[in-house]
């Protein structure tokens, strides 16, 4: 099931490269001012590269769950969010390329405090915090009902009515559950940095470009947030999926509460939706970033 997941969810990926490859051929050709060019086209570059970085870092973690089965499946509960991680480290990592200016040229420096927060857009930000705090709540409630398979391991879930029992594995318990709350971690570290990163940048020397500089770090967070939910909601819905289809196949007709059956069908169908809505998410991380440069050339050619 697991292998079947990951080559649907890698066709959805492939399927969003070619949108977003097609969304950067088609992009507008007009230019802003010649000393923004290159800063607007390093800004799309760099990031990208790290939305194809994650992918691929991604599209790696999963074969190595597919090709190494004595980890159980690990891979898949954590590949989403390392590779979310990755993308925004390598992001950080790289320089961003600076507006050149004549020696004879003044700098205005505009005096307007920035932190990792200031250009943080409310909605995406509160997609983001949602999905963190859905996803955190999934992995405690399969921790707390899980139970342990013949190796000790928290993986199972098991039902007992009478003198009949039933268990299903693997169900994502804490052996699952925790190496993705430490994923997960590292993630929200690292999109803390991506973001501080953005805002320590030099502002456009010109305060006529304020505007162009506001917008390209707008975009740039975007992209930043949509990677990151992205990542969230692949975990979220690998796991919810595998919780719900595991707790069915667990159940006893006609003993096991009724609760378990709707808690089941509820985790499997909003699994399968928070699969669909990252493959979104990340497409959209890639519409962003090969569109950073758009709207400035658009605000620039109405000034």
């Amino acid at each position: 099931m697991a292998g079947l997941m990951m080559m649907g969810y890698a066709l959805g990926i492939v399927a969003a490269a070619v949108v977003v490859w097609f969304a950067a051929h088609r992009r507008v050709r007009d230019a802003p001012s010649a000393r923004l060019v290159p800063v607007l086209h390093a800004a799309r570059r760099r990031a990208l590269i790290a939305v194809l970085f994650a992918a691929t870092v991604f599209l790696v973690g999963a074969l190595a769950g597919i090709a190494m089965p004595d980890l159980l499946g690990q891979p898949f509960a954590v590949a989403p969010l390392i590779a979310g991680a990755a993308g925004m480290l390598l992001y950080s990592a790289t320089p961003p390329r600076l507006v050149v200016l004549r020696d004879d040229e003044p700098r205005a420096a505009q005096l307007v405090p920035r932190s990792a927060l200031s250009a943080v857009p409310v909605r995406w930000a509160g997609f983001f915090l949602v999905a963190v705090a859905i996803l955190v709540f999934v992995v405690l409630f399969c921790g707390i009902t899980a139970g342990v398979d013949e190796q000790g391991r928290s993986r199972a879930i098991r039902f007992e009515a009478d003198d009949v029992a039933s268990w299903s594995s693997p169900y994502p318990g804490w052996f699952y559950g925790v190496p993705a709350l430490i994923a997960l971690a590292a993630l929200a570290v690292c999109t803390l940095i991506a973001l501080q990163r953005i805002s320590a940048t030099p502002a456009f020397p010109q305060p006529s470009d304020a505007p162009l500089d506001q917008l390209w770090r707008r975009r740039s967070v975007e992209v930043i947030l949509k990677l990151g939910i992205g990542a969230v909601l692949f975990s979220l819905g690998g796991i919810a999926v595998t919780a719900g289809l595991a707790m069915g196949n667990a159940v006893i007709d006609g003993s096991t509460p009724m609760i378990w059956s709707v808690v089941s069908d509820a985790l499997w169908i909003s699994g399968a939706v928070a699969l669909v809505l990252s493959i979104v998410s990340v497409t959209l991380a890639g519409l962003t970033a090969v569109t950073i440069g758009e709207a400035a050339t658009r605000m620039e050619s109405v000034r």
